[in-house]
């Protein structure tokens, strides 16, 4: 049994979190951090990582942080061929597990030291997934999991 709670809780951190992010009230790296720890938090309470960056993982960067234009590719880590060295820990230093086609060929360079690791990848993701699972919505979901927003006023 999984604990949907927690994870629109921590979505709605994330959603504050990138607003925050958004108005230059605080850094990429900040939010980058903070939302890395919403996604890793609901394991404490048995729930499940994508609930918890659903308001972003559809349309943002988890490394550079930049909103992926409608129809760009936004390809997974966890769609990498299993074989890939460090399989296991691809997403421990990203926000979320899409990354932009610039970000996820450097990543996966430096997780492997392979120039053309990110080119493999990219085709075995494309070969394996559907495009609707590589493909940036570019805009922010509109919902909280499925549950309208409530909207809290920071003081």
């Amino acid at each position: 049994m999984s604990c949907h709670d927690i994870g629109r809780g921590m979505n709605s951190v994330v959603r504050t979190t990138v607003t925050l992010m958004d108005e230059g009230k605080i850094s990429k790296e900040a939010a980058k951090t903070i939302i890395s720890c919403c996604a890793k938090s609901v394991n404490w309470c048995d729930g499940n990582e994508g609930e918890a960056i659903d308001y972003i993982s559809k349309c943002m960067c988890g490394r550079c942080m930049k909103i992926v234009p409608e129809g760009g590719k936004l390809y997974s880590v966890y769609d990498v061929s299993r074989d890939f060295p460090d399989y296991y820990h691809l997403d421990d230093y990203l926000a979320t597990n899409g990354l932009c086609e610039e970000c996820f060929d450097i990543y996966l360079e430096e997780r492997s030291g392979d120039k053309t690791a990110g080119e493999k990848q990219r085709k075995y993701i494309e070969e394996h997934c559907r495009p609707e699972d590589y493909t940036s919505t570019g805009e922010y979901e509109d919902n909280n999991n499925g549950y309208p927003w409530v909207n809290y006023t920071l003081a």
